[in-house]
């Protein structure tokens, strides 16, 4: 009875994204979102997958990508990452994650500066008045719970915090998801590493910035992923697909892949529809005992430039 309520729970997750972007493209006309931050990808893992992670049962110590996946760790892990955008934007994430019996819980932190944003009067000058940074601050409380590490439901509650100059906004957001292996331990090679999840990230109420309001910017995740084991290689091959809606653009696919060697060495590649300004991402990863380290690179189109991403995670 209790893993039919719970899969019962995982199912309605899955299908809860259409319901609610339904509601929002009826009611919510206004196409412009605050803390655009939010959607900048933290782990260097997920985003040399393109960013294809909803699925995951995830080892990497983040709750970024789909807060039910950390019932996939195993004791403690920590986490941190240094993202280097183009003109000199910088994103850092910090994650840690214990987990005790079937919960997992742990606090995220998030860092986001941009540097060198013009500030001028309501008269156009040909030189701007000074120059000014924008912040943004993200930290969240992350909890998941598993089922004999078939199914997982997770949230997190986050404090959101932007200061551009001298004018700052807060408010709170939630992320809701829901992870399942339905064929884990059914000895059937073909299905038996087959995962489905499913995320809505960043709900909200309105920020307050200024005088004018701004919803967050709220996305609809569902995922697919698949394994395949060569033991006698001591290899794995990980495939996951990713449909994604945000709730002030289009949807947008998301294409992953990571060829894991002797659990050593790990290559991968991604790449994503339904964007302008970028398509095709790599990564690679080497552990070692304990502890990894993982790299992505992103490039840009039109000039804009490559974004570099490093992550180091240990296990206890």
């Amino acid at each position: 009875m209790k893993n039919k309520i719970f899969f019962s729970a995982i199912i309605s997750l899955l299908l809860f994204p259409v319901f609610i972007n339904t509601a929002h493209s009826k009611n919510d006309k206004s196409g412009t979102s605050a803390l655009i931050f939010l959607k900048l990808g933290s782990d260097a893992k997920a985003i040399g997958m393109g960013e294809a992670f909803t699925s995951q049962w995830q080892k990497s110590g983040s709750a970024f990508w789909n807060p039910a996946a950390i019932s996939g760790i195993t004791g403690t892990l920590v986490n941190l990452t240094h993202t280097q955008w183009f003109q000199d934007v910088t994103a850092d994430y910090f994650s840690a994650f214990t987990k005790t019996g079937e919960n997992a819980w742990g606090l995220n932190l998030s860092l986001g500066k941009v540097p060198g944003i013009e500030k001028r009067d309501e008269i156009p000058t040909t030189e701007p008045v000074a120059m000014i940074d924008a912040h943004d601050v993200v930290l969240s409380f992350s909890y998941a719970r598993s089922l004999k590490g078939k199914y997982g439901l997770g949230l997190s509650v986050k404090w959101l915090y932007e200061k551009i100059d001298v004018s700052s906004a807060s408010g709170l957001g939630f992320d809701l998801g829901g992870i399942c292996s339905p064929f884990a331990g059914s000895g059937n090679p073909l299905v038996e590493n087959l995962r489905f999840g499913a995320a809505i990230l960043d709900l909200g109420s309105k920020i307050k910035f200024k005088e004018e309001r701004f919803p967050l910017p709220t996305q609809y995740k569902a995922g697919v992923g698949y394994s395949v084991e060569k033991k006698e290689w001591q290899s794995d091959f990980t495939m996951n697909m990713d449909v994604i809606k945000p709730r002030d653009d289009d949807t947008k696919l998301h294409l992953g892949t990571e060829y894991e060697l002797y659990q050593i060495l790990s290559l991968r590649m991604g790449y994503q529809f339904g964007y302008n300004d970028k398509s095709i991402s790599f990564g690679m990863g080497i552990k070692y005992k304990k502890y990894a380290i993982d790299y992505a690179f992103v490039p840009y189109k039109s000039d804009l430039g490559d974004v570099h991403c490093v992550s180091l995670k240990a296990e206890f």
